[in-house]
């Protein structure tokens, strides 16, 4: 079996009591648009998402969020408290697939969810 599909299984984590540091990154954009016989401006929420490529072990060619990976073992994606090393790797990844500077999207601003 596939060492990255066989580390994603539950009965792998499971059993060997691992922790799956994986992660994915949602992005959601705001505009404003006019909209047409009304004088206010009407709020659109946009979500970036990407298709995931063929060449993925798991879940190829599906539509899923803006990018997903899992921190690497460096120190700074490494820190457990609130979340920290992942947002890290986050922005990092955001970087390496999307080409946004980490000044676009600093970690503070990032919202963890689990």
């Amino acid at each position: 079996m596939d060492c990255a599909f066989a580390g994603h299984l539950m009965e792998t984590i499971e059993s060997e009591n691992l922790l799956h540091r994986g992660f994915g990154f949602l992005t959601f954009i705001a505009d404003k648009a006019v909209v047409v016989g009304i004088s206010n401006f009407l709020r659109l929420i946009y979500f970036l998402d990407q298709q995931r490529p063929a060449t993925k072990a798991m879940f190829s060619l599906l539509r899923t969020n803006t990018c997903r990976s899992h921190p690497l073992y460096w120190e700074s994606e490494l820190i457990g408290e609130n979340a920290l090393g992942a947002r890290n790797a986050a922005q990092r990844k955001l970087l390496d697939e999307l080409g946004i500077p980490a000044e676009n999207v600093p970690v503070d601003e990032f919202i963890p969810l689990g």
